[in-house]
C-alpha cells in the first residue's frame, strides 16, 4: 500500500485540488451517491527493482488517478490540478522515501452516458525505497 499512500498524501495535501474535490478522494472505488467532481486512484503495478543484501530495495509503481465530473471541462481542470499536485515530487511522503513521482501518461478519456459522468485519467510512475 506504499504507492497508494504516496499518491493519497500528494492529492490530499494540495489545497488547489481539494478546493475542487473536497474530501472526495478514494482508493479503488467511489461511492455511487457521492457528488462530483471526485478522484479515484488505483495501483496498476508495483515491482521491486533490486534486492541487494543490506541495501534498501528500490521499487517502481504505476498508479492511475481518475478525475470524475459531470462536465468534460471540469474533469480536465481537476486532472490538471492532479498533475500539479503529483508530478516531479520527491522526498518523504506519507512516511515513505520517494525518489521521484513522475507523470507517465494521460488519456483514455471516457464519457458514460448512462450516468452522465466524464472520466479523465492520468498515470504516475513512483520510484520509492522499501
Amino acid at each position: 500500500m506504499r504507492a497508494e499512500t504516496v499518491i493519497n498524501t500528494l492529492l490530499t495535501g494540495s489545497t488547489s485540488l481539494t478546493a475542487l474535490v473536497g474530501t472526495r478522494i478514494y482508493l479503488d472505488t467511489r461511492p455511487e451517491a457521492d457528488p462530483l467532481p471526485a478522484l479515484v486512484y488505483n495501483l496498476i503495478s508495483d515491482r521491486q527493482d533490486n534486492a541487494r543484501q543490506g541495501e534498501k530495495e528500490t521499487v517502481t509503481a504505476r498508479v492511475q488517478v481518475n478525475s470524475f465530473s459531470r462536465t468534460a471541462e471540469e474533469a480536465i481542470a481537476v486532472r490538471e490540478q492532479v498533475r500539479l499536485a503529483c508530478h516531479l515530487k520527491a522526498g518523504s511522503l506519507g512516511g515513505i522515501q520517494v525518489v521521484a513521482c513522475l507523470e507517465d501518461s494521460s488519456g483514455g478519456d471516457s464519457y458514460d452516458h448512462m450516468v452522465d459522468i466524464y472520466n479523465k485519467p492520468m498515470d504516475f510512475i513512483i520510484h520509492y525505497l522499501r
